[in-house]
C-alpha cells in the first residue's frame, strides 16, 4: 500500500474494516494493514483462516506469506 497520499491508510482501513466486518470482535483484527485472527482452540484457527482467506480472495486481495505467522 503505497503512503505517498496522507489520507491512504484511513481509507484501506476503511475498507479492511467494512470487509471484514462481520468478523470483528469475533475472531479478526485489524489494524491498517494488518490482520490478526485469533480462536481458542486449532479447529476454530483453521476454519477462521479459512474465511478471512476466503474474503481476501474474493476482493482479490492477497497476503504475503513471507509476512505470516501462524
Amino acid at each position: 500500500m503505497p503512503f505517498g497520499v496522507t489520507d491512504a491508510p484511513t481509507v484501506f482501513m476503511d475498507y479492511m474494516n467494512r470487509i471484514f466486518r462481520s468478523f470483528l470482535d469475533r475472531f479478526v483484527v485489524v489494524f491498517i494493514d494488518d490482520k490478526l485472527v485469533y480462536s481458542r482452540s486449532l479447529e476454530d484457527h483453521r476454519e477462521h483462516l479459512r474465511l478471512v482467506l476466503e474474503v481476501l480472495k474474493e476482493r482479490q486481495l492477497y497476503v504475503k506469506l513471507s509476512k505470516c505467522k501462524f
